[in-house]
């Protein structure tokens, strides 16, 4: 899709509201969230399940215009275009981010890594000029606890990331870590050379922090010896509002 026929289009949009980030690098800072409609994955642990149907009757049809005019009225550059699932192929919504980076927003992209990271192919064929896009990637891998962990593709998107991006494991068991640090492990050296953010977020109410505290200290010789950044992240927005709270 190239940005002519983008801004022609309509795409399924649930809320979008000005808040705190809630999690991974961004954690604390103000930012407008746009959440698109629709998910291919149904993690056991998800917190926005109101998000997997497009078609419902909470859904906004927007065109990429009026979008923009409903961000502009936050008075903030910083967006987190967030799901369901922002990246999922043959969709409209797969292009907004895109589009928001374009006029001159600081996107980033919460995606389930289901699908693939935009390519230079896709960029270029969207927008001739991407050098000045100011976009970036937080990317779960998905640890067996959530049911989904043979939808990831990380083999083929870690290398599309960046020092300004982030990785998220969402942890929920001593065998979600072993598998996150495993992960890791066979990963290590294009982690490294990224300079990409690794962040372990314990599933709300399941799994202890201290779990996640003390396997970083012991692994954290390992993580220094591969030069890999690698940190506890915590959902803010859990301790600030109601679990069930929405559009906060």
């Amino acid at each position: 899709m190239n940005l002519q026929q983008f801004e022609q289009s309509r795409m399924p949009i649930i809320e979008i509201f000005n808040s705190v980030s809630g999690e991974g690098v961004s954690a604390g800072s103000v930012m407008t969230f746009v959440r698109v409609a629709g998910c291919n994955l149904r993690c056991d642990y998800c917190d926005t399940k109101y998000s997997y149907n497009e078609f419902s009757n909470d859904i906004q049809e927007l065109k990429p215009n009026e979008i923009v005019n409903i961000l502009d009225n936050y008075n903030c550059k910083n967006v987190l275009c967030t799901g369901g699932e922002p990246l999922e192929l043959n969709k409209v919504k797969r292009y907004l981010p895109l589009y928001l980076a374009l006029k001159g927003f600081k996107v980033r992209i919460e995606t389930n890594g289901s699908y693939p990271l935009y390519s230079k192919t896709e960029l270029n064929d969207f927008v001739e000029d991407t050098n000045f896009l100011k976009l970036n990637y937080a990317l779960d891998v998905k640890c067996p606890d959530s049911g989904m962990s043979n939808y990831n593709i990380y083999n083929e998107n870690f290398k599309l990331l960046g020092s300004d991006d982030e990785i998220k494991f969402i942890v929920g068991s001593r065998r979600d870590l072993e598998f996150a640090f495993e992960t890791i492990k066979e990963h290590r050296n294009i982690l490294s050379q990224t300079g990409v953010t690794i962040n372990f977020s314990p599933v709300f109410g399941k799994l202890d922090c201290i779990e996640i505290v003390n396997m970083l200290k012991e692994k954290n010789a390992y993580f220094e010896e591969y030069e890999l950044t690698v940190r506890l992240s915590l959902q803010i927005h859990k301790f600030i509002w109601p679990l069930e709270a929405r559009g906060v």
